[in-house]
């Protein structure tokens, strides 16, 4: 079962083009990701693109594709909204058991294991609810032409999809004629659809259509999990610091607005495939004209920044030089570290980081306070501050012994009940692994 992935421009050949995220360097920076973690756990990764995505993907990002694909400047006579046509475009052209497998999906294990016998496979079953229907309210009545499976849907509109972040499988037959009716749905509407309508509609002729079609051929699908989610409520798909453990991860939908989150994608980045990033970084310099990127990290320059960090923790010494990114490079990966360590009861050090400020206001006569935290090439992070984390950090100010610092808590606490100290013993360790991902503590052994 071979991976495909699918990049058309839809004719936008501004490399600065964002493609919906918060800027357009996270954009490359998924393609980046996405490509490595594939070809790291299955044999065959191809790539089709059209030839301004070869260009960037692979003259200039040298992306480790196994076979690429330049074939997708065929559908530029579709409007560039409709971004899913490449898509299906790509599902028609497979004739072997295939999974298609979206830029903002990453991956620490293979998918091809996992699904090798399944027919038809997606990543999970939502439920078409507020959003699909008011999508669809605004779509339907510009509609000229709907296939069956489309009036079903149109009769009960609270009804399933399909997320097709994956999707795949080895009933070919199936993706024939299915491809077959959306790229008729699509062509058979688009001088009648609104071109505001364009970018919605991509749900309705590829997600909704799947499912629909699945369930008139009696087709059983299986989904990469098993929950059912309401459309626009995905919870849990961007937890960087969950990973390797978690190894499933999709930025979709405000995800890839997310500063927060596209910072944690751009720094796991950094650590892990430190080269490639260079590449990234140098095609930013060139567009943006300045040299406020890191452009020459490599391998042996991030083990070096990590240890340097590391010494200056375990001797209490501060440097200005590049420390927002040793900080980075060291914290990443870091929650993992916590939770092995709490799970074999090893003793541990606490430091506080620099880098952030307490800032104090006032709300209906309240006085409130917040961490503002400076990131790398990013927006400033904030943390709200209650009258616990008051507490816990004033302890970890010094430095401390994570031994130490639960002795020191359970002295602010009066309940003595064994399952009473536990709840709070876990709410602590939740709270010191919500430091390390906000990059407020470091740990060292």
């Amino acid at each position: 079962m071979k991976i495909v992935q699918s990049f058309w421009s839809g004719n936008l050949t501004d490399f600065r083009n964002s493609y919906g995220w918060l800027s357009y360097k996270y954009n490359w920076m998924s393609w980046l990701l996405s490509c490595h973690q594939l070809v790291k756990y299955h044999k065959e990764v191809e790539l089709y693109t059209d030839r301004f995505g070869y260009e960037i993907l692979i003259t200039k990002l040298q992306l480790p594709y196994t076979k690429v694909h330049v074939i997708l400047d065929d559908l530029n006579d579709y409007h560039k909204d409709l971004w899913a046509i490449s898509k299906i475009k790509v599902y028609e052209m497979q004739n072997e058991p295939f999974l298609h497998i979206d830029g903002d999906v990453f991956v620490w294990e293979s998918l091809e294991n996992k699904f090798k016998d399944a027919a038809l496979i997606t990543q999970n079953l939502e439920i078409t609810a507020d959003c699909y229907i008011k999508m669809w309210n605004e779509i339907s009545p510009n509609l000229s032409y709907m296939p069956i499976e489309i009036e079903n849907y149109h009769k009960h509109t609270k009804n399933f999809a399909c997320n097709m972040g994956v999707v795949g499988g080895n009933d070919i037959d199936f993706f024939k004629e299915y491809t077959k009716r959306s790229i008729d749905f699509v062509d058979k509407n688009r001088s009648s659809l609104p071109e505001n309508n364009f970018h919605n509609f991509n749900l309705f002729f590829e997600q909704v259509l799947f499912y629909q079609f699945a369930k008139i051929q009696n087709k059983e699908i299986n989904f990469l999990f098993d929950e059912v989610f309401d459309d626009g409520e995905y919870i849990g798909f961007a937890e960087f610091q969950e990973v390797p453990d978690k190894t499933y991860l999709h930025l979709l939908g405000v995800y890839k607005r997310n500063p927060h989150v596209c910072k944690a994608m751009e720094v796991y980045i950094m650590k892990n495939y430190p080269e490639s990033y260079s590449k990234i970084t140098r095609l930013i310099n060139e567009a943006e004209g300045n040299q406020n990127e890191i452009e020459f990290l490599t391998k042996k320059k991030v083990d070096e920044l990590i240890s340097d960090f590391d010494l200056e923790l375990r001797n209490n010494v501060s440097t200005s030089d590049n420390y927002l990114l040793k900080r980075d490079l060291y914290t990443e990966g870091l929650p993992r570290y916590l939770q092995r360590l709490l799970l074999n009861k090893e003793d541990f050090n606490i430091v506080l980081l620099d880098g952030f400020e307490q800032v104090f206001t006032t709300l209906d006569d309240q006085e409130l306070s917040f961490l503002e935290i400076k990131e790398l090439n990013s927006v400033s992070r904030k943390y709200d501050l209650d009258d616990l984390d008051e507490v816990i950090l004033s302890e970890i100010s010094e430095g401390i012994g994570y031994f130490d610092l639960i002795a020191k808590m359970y002295t602010h606490f009066d309940d003595d009940s064994q399952e009473a100290k536990n709840d709070f013993l876990m709410l602590i360790n939740r709270m010191l692994t919500n430091y390390i991902v906000f990059k407020i503590i470091a740990i060292y052994k």
